[in-house]
């Protein structure tokens, strides 16, 4: 039997395919509670995280993945679904794979922000932001150590390839492929014309800090986590120690996901 931790989407009911599957043993779906009180070595026989939604249910199993070194295996049931890049037909074929030990994992490059001597994981962005539209913000910007320029506007998206086609491209930001060794950086609604999204190796450390006086700002982690942040303190950005493991489409490339969802 294969043992997995499972996202599902709240209003989704379990699919009939996943139900037989348990009834007839071929699959444990562990909740990430049940799955945190396994013992180190119950934990071992875990596969990965199954994940049944759109992106954002996706996201939400980034930090699981990433402390545990699970890889993501994201099933379709949302709208746009760039991470959950297979469907439920193909499940079947998946557990085929895992029972066999044939899955090809794609690793892809996360972002370690840093905030108050806490950190943090993001698989597609970190973005530095006010809350509330009637005051600009003044962003400093450094890449290792070196004072760039201030972005004024609404914040700033800092991104990686996986990213890209997230809030960074509806801000108009760059599409990057996700195997690409980057770091994007989208400024938000600026106020200064001659400031353009920026690529950066990811090697690189970003840092932004916002320099006038706000009670309103944030650092929204992947859409997910929305943490009050203050003026003069810095955020920082770099290249997390590990990749974020998935499982990618089994019958589609990522350059045809891309033309689909785009409609190019």
């Amino acid at each position: 039997m294969l043992s997995f931790v499972f996202f599902k989407k709240k209003e989704l009911p379990l699919p009939s395919i996943l139900k037989t599957f348990k009834k007839d043993k071929k699959v444990e779906l562990l909740s990430p509670e049940e799955f945190l009180s396994l013992s180190k070595e119950e934990k071992q026989r875990i596969k990965g995280i199954l994940i049944l939604g759109g992106d954002g249910t996706f996201l939400k199993a980034v930090p699981l993945a990433y402390k545990y070194d699970l890889p993501l295996i994201g099933i379709n049931k949302g709208k746009f679904g760039f991470l959950t890049e297979n469907y439920l037909e193909d499940l079947e074929r998946i557990l085929k794979l895992f029972e066999e030990g044939k899955v090809k994992l794609e690793e892809r490059t996360a972002l370690k922000i840093s905030y108050r001597e806490k950190n943090f994981i993001a698989l597609n962005e970190g973005v530095v932001c006010r809350k509330c539209p009637e005051k600009l913000v003044y962003l400093e910007v450094k890449i290792d150590s070196f004072p760039l320029t201030v972005v004024s506007g609404d914040g700033i998206i800092v991104s990686t390839p996986t990213g890209s086609t997230a809030y960074n491209v509806s801000a108009g930001g760059p599409i990057i492929h996700p195997k690409a060794s980057v770091i994007t950086i989208t400024p938000v609604c600026t106020f200064k014309f001659n400031i353009k999204p920026f690529i950066i190796p990811d090697s690189s450390v970003v840092e932004i800090t916002i320099t006038n006086p706000n009670k309103n700002l944030s650092l929204i982690i992947d859409g997910q986590k929305n943490i009050n942040i203050e003026p003069h303190v810095p955020v920082r950005f770099c290249k997390a120690e590990k990749p974020i493991k998935l499982l990618p489409a089994l019958n589609k490339s990522y350059l045809q996901i891309l033309k689909e969802k785009f409609n190019w």
